[in-house]
C-alpha cells in the first residue's frame, strides 16, 4: 500500500456517493482510505440535556456505517476511520495534511456536493469552498448519484502558461488507472485589443492564434504522452470561454473534469479562479481541482522529482 486517500462524510447521500467514488480511487491507486467524520464540539445550555452526548452518539453511528460498506464492498482495501471533534475545514484540512513524524499528505481528497438539477453542477457549500483555499492536494467534489458512465472520458481543462503540468499529471493518472480516454481541452478567447478598430477583420488573427495554440497544446501534451502510453489522448483547441467549453463535454458524458486552482497565499481575495468556479457550479459530473504553485510548465520527470522532494 502507498499513501493514502480521505474522504469527509456526514451521513448525507452526497457524502455516500464522495465514499464511493474515493473508494475506487484509493483501490486504483493502491493506497489507503481514510474516512473522516468532523462534528463541532459545541457547549450550548441544551448539552445539560444530553444534546451533545446524543450528537456524538450518532456520529459515531454515522461513521461506523460508512465504514461497514466499504469493507463490504471493498474487502480488500485498508480502511481506517476518524471522528474528530472540530470544525469540519479545519480538521478536513488537517487530516489531509503531513503527519506530524513525517509521513506524507493525501493523494487526494474527495468530498460530496449536492446537485442542482441534471445539468446544473454542484452547490458548493462553505464547508467545501473553504477546504478547497487550503488544502494542499487534489480535490474531488461528487455529487449524489453520480455513477459511472460507460464510454465516458476524463476531460482536462489545459492552459499552457499556468499549471498545465499538475493538471495534465492529476488527469493522465486518473485516466490510466481507470482504462479512460483523455480529452485535453485548451480554450482561448482573443484578446480585447483585437476587438476593436477592424484589427481583427483585416487580418487574420483569429485563424494564426488557432494554429499557436495548438502548437502550445501540442508541446505541454506531449511528454505526458510519452509517460503514459496506454491512454488514448485527444487534444482539442477551441476559441471560446473554458468554462462553456469543459461544461459541455462534462454534459456530453465525462466522467471527471479536472481544473486547475492557483495557490494563493495571501489571506485576502478568492482562492478558487473563476474557470474552476463556473465548472463547479454548471458540470454534471464529478470535478477534480488540483492546486498549483509554479507558473512554467513541468515535465513527468520534473514532477517526480518535486514530489519525492
Amino acid at each position: 500500500m502507498s499513501g493514502f486517500v480521505v474522504v469527509g462524510v456526514d451521513g448525507s447521500p452526497e457524502s455516500l456517493a464522495a465514499l464511493d467514488w474515493a473508494a475506487e480511487e484509493a483501490v486504483g491507486r493502491g493506497a489507503g482510505l481514510r474516512v473522516v467524520l468532523a462534528w463541532p464540539s459545541v457547549v450550548t445550555p441544551l448539552s445539560v440535556l444530553g444534546a451533545v452526548d446524543l450528537a456524538h452518539r450518532q456520529a459515531e453511528v454515522t461513521l461506523r456505517e460508512a465504514e461497514l460498506r466499504v469493507r463490504e464492498r471493498w474487502p480488500e482495501l485498508a480502511v481506517v476511520a476518524v471522528q474528530v471533534p472540530q470544525d469540519p475545514v479545519r480538521a478536513l484540512v488537517e487530516e489531509s495534511g503531513e503527519g506530524t513524524e513525517g509521513e506524507t499528505g493525501a493523494e487526494t481528497l474527495v468530498l460530496g456536493s449536492r446537485g442542482l438539477g441534471a445539468v446544473a453542477g454542484f452547490l458548493v457549500g462553505s464547508v467545501s469552498r473553504r477546504v478547497l483555499a487550503k488544502v494542499e492536494c487534489p480535490v474531488v467534489l461528487v455529487r449524489e448519484g453520480e455513477g459511472r458512465e460507460e464510454g465516458g472520458e476524463v476531460v482536462a481543462g489545459v492552459d499552457p502558461y499556468d499549471g498545465a503540468a499538475e493538471v495534465l499529471a492529476h488527469a493522465f493518472a486518473v485516466a490510466e488507472r481507470r482504462g479512460l480516454p483523455l480529452r485535453a481541452v485548451y480554450a482561448w478567447t482573443l484578446p480585447v485589443a483585437y476587438q476593436y478598430a477592424g484589427i481583427a477583420a483585416s487580418v487574420d488573427v483569429s485563424g494564426e492564434m488557432q494554429t499557436f495554440a495548438e502548437v502550445e497544446l501540442a508541446r505541454v501534451v506531449q511528454p505526458w504522452r510519452a509517460e503514459h502510453p496506454g491512454v488514448t489522448v485527444v487534444e482539442e483547441v477551441l476559441n471560446a470561454r473554458p468554462a462553456k467549453v469543459l461544461a459541455e463535454r462534462a454534459a456530453a458524458g465525462a466522467e471527471l473534469v479536472v481544473v486547475g486552482r492557483r495557490v494563493r497565499r495571501s489571506p485576502l481575495g478568492a482562492h478558487l479562479g473563476s474557470v474552476a468556479h463556473a465548472v463547479l457550479h454548471h458540470v454534471p459530473c464529478p470535478v477534480a481541482v488540483v492546486p498549483y504553485e509554479r507558473t512554467q510548465e513541468r515535465t513527468p520527470d520534473e514532477t517526480q522529482e518535486a514530489g519525492d522532494e
